[in-house]
């Protein structure tokens, strides 16, 4: 079961931009807690089976990186830009 269930998050923005890995797709939004998340998803749209991980992006003026975080809800990273963090999710799939 995925850590972040499409029932549970509250997208704001679905689609593809630069930082997106060939054959997935964005959605950004808010999880159930009030965290802001970009989440990956394998196919062309946000599907609860297509779930890759999320970076929790950190409130404005907070001092606090992203973090990367897989399927299940485990820590994947905090290093690297936007892009290489995505693509680590694709690659763990």
């Amino acid at each position: 079961m995925p850590a972040i269930r499409l029932t549970n998050f509250n997208i704001h923005w679905t689609g593809v931009d630069d930082s997106t890995p060939p054959g997935h797709v964005l959605a950004l939004g808010t999880d159930h807690l009030g965290n802001f998340r970009l989440c990956l998803y394998q196919g062309n749209e946000p599907t609860d089976e297509g779930f890759c991980g999320s970076l929790l992006i950190p409130p404005d003026g907070s001092n606090s990186k992203t973090i990367a975080y897989g399927p299940r809800g485990g820590y994947v990273t905090s290093s690297g830009d936007e892009a290489s963090m995505l693509a680590r999710l694709a690659e763990a799939r």
